[in-house]
């Protein structure tokens, strides 16, 4: 093999697609030619011929993949998941597609794969009018009136936990980073005071009254908070530990829902041209979709106001117009088909209250990152049979459940996007639109890897059909009778879309290690990242969940990745029985780093002078 074919040999998928149209427009200029080149798309991937789009609804398809998968071409022949698609992008090309003059469904992007497929799935709709662009609109300002709306599901949920009281600080999240450069202080109020009037989702407060329904009050007057300290002459270790001090604080304070907004800023000036910034908020008015919105808006408007020009942040569509879509009928016969027959619940924290009572602790956190070569492993896995990162995560997290509980069907919380593709505009809409749900997966039988990972993807695909119920409602129906939850861990995959990160410029300010810390009120929380290197993080309880063990668990997480890639064809139970193998092995390794440090501290313990205490 000569040097040059191995240097595109170490290429990934993605980077030989690129020099693959890169070769094709070079051919186009040369020759004037038509487009006939064949591209190899990787190891075990059939040569496409470009065959360009020749229907109306191919052509409008293929600029929606072309814009959110950013890509440069999109032939009628191309495959979906080949050019890099997954769930979160199907979210947006189902909404782009309606604005669009077409419907399409994630199934049939899933199923029917390539862009010719498709658009023969896609139904025609009726002319949209003015009112279904997907534009957002400069903001105005809204009228100096309240209005009051019910709750979504998710925000239900939210507020009856928060209401309970037993976890202070559950759901409030804080989205801290750096900011480097010169910082007009005036100017960063007002642009944040400017987006939040133009959310009404930002202005919402809570309202529960005994005999009525829980209603989110919003008020165009409501005012965000910044207030700055000076830092300036602390030293690094006095900044730290003031810094994490602060969060505990800031988080046990939470807030008063009865009054907006539930949002506030701080800001910590370490010299002239750096602060850390905290940014407060409480979970029942944003998810972490929305979050990106906010952030970009409000740089943006800091920027136009740093530029001599006023804020105009862009006018998105009221949270309110969504309400009743996320209100739909509860189907009890499908949630009783799913789940009434569960065994037992899944869980692996031990009891979480102590004299009865719940502990408010800091949440502990974990991360593993995987190596690139797993990333690559996943993405290629993924492209090459039609599957989403996200649900050979979902598949990995239920192996490990089903080691770690000795069950062959376990269940666990999902958190689904949730913005729906009618009505138009909900993938550029603030507010809370997510859900976390119950997902049961069988891990017996003699399926293969793969088999098994598209029934578990089909499974997720058809929650998204019911996901617009709260927790409760579907605990009420089938698991009350067994005492409480039906499982204490969640697994998100997070891949929204990503607005906001590390180094973003705005105004001559500089956005770094922006991250958020929230605590969802579960004993562990599993937070998945695909990308180049899968980020693995986990959020727990100390108390109920030791540490060491949890990164065992995301270690064996990537385990499990490299087995699924290389062995599609292999039987479940094989699997199984490679991730219990690397649960053990894991396990042992966080044993013996958990009686290492034991015998340091009781070392250094017995060093320590003797008191009359």
């Amino acid at each position: 093999m000569s040097e040059h074919d191995e240097r595109i040999g170490r290429l990934s998928e993605a980077q030989r697609a690129v020099l693959a149209r890169w070769v094709t427009d070079l051919d186009d200029l040369r020759t004037d030619g038509t487009d006939d080149w064949e591209a190899d798309d990787g190891p075990g991937t059939a040569a496409v011929a470009y065959r360009p789009p020749g229907t109306a609804a191919e052509r409008a398809l293929a600029d929606i993949w072309q814009e959110v998968l950013e890509t440069d071409r999109i032939g009628a022949d191309d495959d979906y998941f080949a050019a890099g698609g997954d769930s979160i992008h199907a979210i947006v090309i189902v909404a782009k597609a309606r604005h669009a003059g077409f419907a399409v469904s994630a199934q049939d992007l899933f199923e029917g794969r390539t862009l010719a497929a498709v658009a023969e799935r896609a139904v025609p709709l009726a002319a949209t009018g003015p009112a279904a662009e997907s534009a957002v609109e400069p903001a105005v300002e809204p009228a100096p009136a309240t209005a009051e709306y019910g709750l979504a599901p998710m925000q239900e949920g939210m507020l009856y936990h928060s209401l309970g009281g037993s976890t202070p600080g559950a759901y409030v999240v804080q989205v801290c980073c750096r900011l480097t450069g010169e910082l007009d202080e005036r100017a960063f109020h007002t642009a944040w005071q400017t987006v939040l009037t133009a959310n009404p989702a930002l202005c919402a407060s809570f309202r529960w009254d005994e005999g009525t329904s829980p209603a989110q009050i919003v008020d165009p007057a409501a005012r965000v908070t910044v207030r700055t300290a000076d830092w300036r002459t602390r030293t690094p270790a006095e900044r730290d530990t003031g810094f994490a001090r602060f969060l505990d604080e800031d988080r046990e304070r939470g807030f008063d829902l009865t009054r907006a907004p539930l949002m506030r800023l701080t800001l910590f000036r370490e010299d002239a041209r750096a602060y850390r910034c905290v940014w407060t908020h409480h979970h029942l008015v944003l998810d972490g979709w929305s979050q990106q919105l906010v952030l970009r808006d409000v740089l943006d408007a800091y920027a136009e106001l740093r530029a001599g020009r006023p804020a105009a942040p862009p006018r998105r569509p009221p949270f309110a117009d969504f309400l009743p879509r996320l209100r739909r009928p509860v189907d009890e016969e499908f949630w009783h088909r799913r789940l009434a027959d569960v065994p037992a619940p899944t869980r692996i924290a031990g009891p979480g209250c102590r004299d009865g009572r719940v502990q408010a602790v800091r949440r502990g956190e974990r991360e593993h990152r995987a190596g690139a070569a797993t990333g690559r492993a996943l993405a290629e896995f993924c492209r090459g049979h039609g599957l989403t990162p996200a649900a050979v995560l979902h598949g990995g997290w239920a192996l490990l459940l089903a080691r770690h509980c000795d069950q062959d069907d376990v269940v666990f919380g999902t958190t689904l996007a949730g913005r729906p593709a009618e009505p138009p505009g909900a993938t550029e809409c603030v507010g809370l639109f997510i859900n976390t749900l119950p997902l049961r997966v069988r891990c017996g039988g003699s399926p293969t890897t793969l088999d098994w990972l598209r029934t578990l993807q089909g499974d997720l695909l058809e929650l998204r059909d019911h996901a617009h119920v709260p927790l409760s409602r579907v605990e009420r129906g089938v698991g009350a009778a067994r005492g409480g939850s039906l499982f204490d861990t969640i697994m998100v995959v997070e891949n929204f879309p990503t607005r906001i990160t590390d180094g973003h410029l705005a105004g001559g300010l500089r956005v770094e290690r922006p991250h958020a810390l929230v605590d969802e009120g579960y004993p562990l929380v599993v937070e998945a990242t695909p990308g180049e290197r899968p980020a693995l993080r986990a959020r727990f309880d100390p108390h109920r969940l030791d540490g060491d063990t949890v990164h065992a668990h995301l270690a064996t997480l990537e385990d499990y990745l490299q087995a699924v890639a290389g062995g599609p064809d292999r039987p479940l139970a094989a699997l199984r029985a490679l991730v219990a193998d690397a649960h053990t092995r894991r396990g042992e390794g966080a044993r013996g780093r958990r009686r290492e440090r034991d015998r340091t501290r009781l070392s250094t313990a017995r060093r320590q002078p003797a008191t009359n205490d």
